[in-house]
């Protein structure tokens, strides 16, 4: 399990996208995807379950800033636990609370059924759970919209 833990990762993407690095972006020609003002990017590598949501919750709660929307990329998550599955959800009440909307990227058919046996489509809803990058990113944009 340890060993498990260690190989999850969690990385913070700030203002662009590399498409050589991608595998379920949609390009047109090799462009970067921008990540909207007012939006903060996270990609989880790997398994999610209690290690690492811990640490990923450790994360969000010593941000100082908040942004308005936070992607979550979940496409190289092969499973969560119910461990993760209530982190994730303390996240998006969390996050709810700071006026943080939550969206979801990528998210595996694995990974979707258990979220949604789990009622969790519910709780975020299914508009903020999207198939790839572009979808998420065109999303969390028309939310920052709203706002304005």
């Amino acid at each position: 399990m340890r060993r498990m833990a260690e190989t999850t990762q969690i990385k913070v993407i700030a203002d662009e996208i590399d498409p050589n690095d991608e595998s379920d972006v949609q390009l047109h020609d090799e462009e970067h995807l921008i990540i909207p003002e007012g939006v903060e990017v996270y990609e989880i590598n790997g398994p999610y379950f209690f290690g690492i949501a811990n640490k990923f919750e450790e994360l969000m709660a010593n941000m100082d800033n908040h942004p308005y929307v936070r992607v979550i990329r979940m496409r190289r998550v092969p499973f969560i636990d119910s461990t993760g599955i209530h982190n994730l959800q303390n996240l998006c009440e969390m996050s709810h609370r700071e006026g943080t909307h939550i969206v979801l990227s990528g998210v595996t058919p694995n990974v979707y059924a258990v979220l949604e046996h789990a009622g969790f489509c519910h709780l975020l809803g299914k508009d903020h759970i999207c198939p790839n990058i572009n979808v998420a990113l065109d999303r969390a944009a028309a939310i920052v919209r709203r706002r304005h």
